[in-house]
């Protein structure tokens, strides 16, 4: 069994495009479960909540971060800014308690998701580590 850095690093080293398809894959398969949590808008919120959380995670946004935001969330570039926009420091809590309260299986897609998101740009700052060990508590 891999041990925690070592998960880290094998996300650090998987290529643009694998962190793009694995990200596409675990939102596709979150979909669902955040529904349930977010129906009036059909879990998006919850899904987006959980991307911009792990984005924030370090305070800072990338280009190449950017770049991921377009080409997972399908959006041009006045679509990612208005996405980042709508970052609020409550979706911080919002994204601990709704991990606190799903199954394993779920879990893993967002553990996935968030591990895509904060090795795109090929290091995993304190806080983004920090970010998704509480994930796993």
């Amino acid at each position: 069994m891999a041990t925690f850095e070592e998960l880290l690093q094998h996300y650090v080293n998987l290529d643009y495009e694998d962190l793009v398809a694995t990200a596409k894959k675990a939102s596709f398969e979150l979909l669902p479960m955040c529904a349930k949590v977010d129906e009036q808008n059909k879990g998006y919120v919850m899904l987006m909540s959980i991307i911009l959380t792990a984005i924030g995670a370090d305070g800072t946004l990338t280009a190449l971060e950017r770049k991921f935001l377009r080409d997972v969330m399908g959006l041009d570039d006045e679509g990612v800014s208005k996405f980042i926009k709508l970052y609020d420091s409550s979706m911080v809590e919002l994204v601990d308690n709704f991990a606190d309260k799903i199954s394993q299986d779920v879990k893993i897609n967002v553990m996935t998701l968030c591990l895509c998101v904060v090795s795109v740009d090929e290091k995993i700052s304190r806080e983004e580590t920090a970010f998704i060990r509480r994930l796993l508590d």
